[in-house]
């Protein structure tokens, strides 16, 4: 048999074993690429979700300070006091009227300005509901999310909001949130780097062994 034949007859299964060989390796890098890119994905919307959840838990935070500063606080009730005091004299001293028509103003004037308080309060307290419940749905997707840290650290902090504990304690819960996020968020390295790192750490603790006990070992005397 003639030197091109044999080369023509082994030539197809050649192509056959290669054509089968591209298509696999072609397959596998696809399959990689759709594989790293749903991670990517999934990496940018736990990042978002986290960043939603924070945002509410410090929207829950001002709001909740501004309640208690302007309309529930100690302070707050004792200038309350003071401008309904204040406004029930100035109805008693109204030089028009006096005796039950003087109390009747002066209650009248107090009873109006607490009205108009009670309506901020209400009004504030409103809005910490609202920012609560924006804080409840937002936990949701995370408090269910497949890695455990960042499910338990979300139920620590929706438990420190529901349960008032004090500042050091949530912005605890919330570091270790984010703390936990930014494991999840962090790529995986592949098994050829992570080999890589193992050798050059060991390579890096040989040389740093090798370097003390040559410098604890004395000089011989001349």
């Amino acid at each position: 048999m003639k030197t091109e034949h044999l080369i023509a007859l082994w030539a197809i299964p050649a192509g056959v074993a290669g054509t089968v060989l591209g298509t696999v390796l072609g397959a596998g890098l696809t399959a990689r690429a759709v594989r790293r890119r749903d991670e990517q994905i999934a990496r940018e919307e736990l990042e978002r979700l986290a960043d939603e959840f924070a945002n509410a838990v410090l929207a829950i935070r001002i709001t909740g300070h501004t309640s208690d500063f302007l309309w529930n606080g100690r302070k707050a009730v004792l200038k309350t006091i003071l401008m309904a005091g204040t406004q029930y004299a100035a109805g008693m001293l109204t030089p028009t009227r006096t005796g039950a028509a003087a109390i009747s103003e002066g209650a009248a004037r107090a009873s109006a300005l607490i009205a108009f308080i009670d309506g901020n309060r209400n009004q504030a307290a409103t809005e910490v509901a609202t920012a609560l419940k924006h804080a409840i749905h937002c936990s949701m997707p995370l408090a269910r999310h497949q890695h455990p840290d960042i499910a338990s650290t979300t139920d620590a902090v929706l438990d420190a909001v529901l349960h008032h504990c004090s500042q050091p304690v949530l912005d605890n819960r919330l570091r270790a949130f984010r703390n936990a996020v930014r494991t999840a968020a962090t790529p995986t390295p592949s098994a050829w780097r992570r080999a890589a790192r193992s050798v050059r750490a060991r390579c890096t603790a040989t040389v740093t062994y090798v370097r003390t006990r040559l410098r604890r070992t004395p000089t011989s005397a001349p």
